[in-house]
C-alpha cells in the first residue's frame, strides 16, 4: 500500500490521529510549496494599474495644497510601509510553521499558535489595504492604529521609568495627526476613541474575531476561537492532547492539528494575495485559481499520509 492510500474496512475520522513522521514531511513541503506559489505570483507582478485605489490616492494627495498635502503623502507612505512589514511579519511566520511541523518530537499545539501569528499579520495588511474603502478612511484606520500602538510604547516606557520619552512620543504623534488634518474623536472622560478624516471615521483598532468572519475565503470556517484556545493554553481545548497521550502521559500532537493550521495559513496569505490585487490593480485571477487547486488538492493528499499504515 503507498502512502497515499487508504486501508480498507477501517472506520476514519479524517486527521484524527498522531502526527507520523510521513505526514510531517508532507505537510511542510505541501505549506512551502503554497508559500512559494504566493511569492512568485507577487515577484512577478506589473506596476500599479492607473486606476488602482493606491493610484487615485496618490493622485488625491499629490493634489492637496501643502503643507497639507505632504503631511499627508509622508502618513501615507508610512501606512504603506507598515502594511508592507505586517506581510513579511506573516510570510516570516508561515516559514517557522513549515519548521514546526516537522520537528522532534512532534508539536503539539504550536502549529495553531504560528497560524494565528500569520492571521492577525495579514488581517492588519488587509485593514490597511483594503481595496473597496476610501483613501480618507485608510487615513483614519491608520491613524487609529498609530495611536494604539503609541499608547502600548507609551504603557511600556512609563512601567521602564521613561516619563520623558512616553510625552515626547505622545507630541510627535499627536502633532504628525494634527498636521494631516485627522481628527480624534473622544468620550466623555476625554480619551481619544478614533478618528476623523474628511468625514470618514474609523476606531483605535478593529475586532479580529469580526473581521475573521467577514474577510478570510468563503472556504475558511471561522477559526479564530480555535486558534485562541491553543495560544491561550485553554483547557477545553488542550486537554484533548493529555487525553491522546493516555498511554505514555505526555501530550500528543493530531495531524488535524497540522492540517487546520495550514489551512489557516493558506486562507490568510489568500486574503492577502486578494488584497494585493484590489489595492494595487494587479491581475492574479489566475495566480488565485492556481492555489485553490493546489489547496484543494493538497487535503486529499495529506489524508492518506495521515492514515497511512505503520
Amino acid at each position: 500500500m503507498t502512502a497515499d492510500e487508504m486501508p480498507e474496512g477501517i472506520e476514519v475520522r479524517p486527521f484524527a490521529v498522531p502526527i507520523n513522521d510521513g505526514f510531517a514531511r508532507e505537510a511542510a513541503e505541501t505549506l512551502r510549496g503554497y508559500r512559494e506559489m504566493v511569492e512568485k505570483c507577487l515577484l512577478g507582478a506589473a506596476e500599479p494599474s492607473p486606476d488602482s485605489p493606491l493610484r487615485v490616492e496618490m493622485g488625491s494627495v499629490n493634489a492637496t495644497p501643502d503643507p497639507l498635502g505632504t503631511a499627508r503623502g509622508s502618513f501615507h507612505k508610512m501606512l504603506l510601509q507598515i502594511a508592507a512589514m505586517s506581510w513579511d511579519t506573516a510570510l516570516d511566520h508561515v516559514r517557522a510553521l513549515e519548521h514546526d511541523i516537522v520537528r522532534k518530537p512532534a508539536p503539539v499545539w504550536s502549529p495553531l499558535v504560528l497560524a494565528r501569528a500569520v492571521l492577525e499579520s495579514c488581517l492588519l495588511f488587509d485593514y490597511l489595504f483594503e481595496p473597496s474603502i476610501t483613501g480618507s478612511l485608510r487615513l483614519a484606520r491608520g491613524a487609529g492604529l498609530w495611536r494604539k500602538d503609541t499608547n502600548y510604547s507609551m504603557s511600556l516606557a512609563k512601567i521602564l521609568e521613561e516619563d520623558e520619552e512616553a510625552a515626547a512620543l505622545n507630541a510627535y504623534v499627536t502633532k504628525a495627526l494634527e498636521d494631516c488634518n485627522i481628527i480624534a474623536r473622544t468620550n466623555g472622560g476625554g480619551e481619544i476613541t478614533g478618528y476623523v478624516v474628511d468625514g470618514q471615521t474609523s476606531t483605535l483598532d478593529y475586532n479580529i474575531t469580526n473581521r475573521s468572519r467577514t474577510r478570510l475565503p468563503g472556504w475558511m470556517p471561522m477559526p479564530y476561537g480555535l486558534l485562541s484556545g491553543a495560544a491561550h493554553g485553554r483547557p477545553w481545548m488542550t486537554d484533548r492532547a493529555r487525553l491522546l497521550g493516555e498511554e505514555t502521559g505526555t501530550l500528543v500532537g493530531e495531524a488535524a492539528t497540522v492540517v487546520a493550521a495550514l489551512q489557516v495559513a493558506m486562507a490568510s496569505m489568500e486574503m492577502g494575495v486578494k488584497a494585493w490585487q484590489g489595492y494595487f490593480g494587479f491581475s492574479f485571477e489566475a495566480d488565485l485559481a492556481e492555489l485553490d487547486q493546489y489547496r484543494q488538492l493538497m487535503s486529499l493528499r495529506l489524508l492518506g499520509f495521515a492514515h497511512a499504515a505503520e
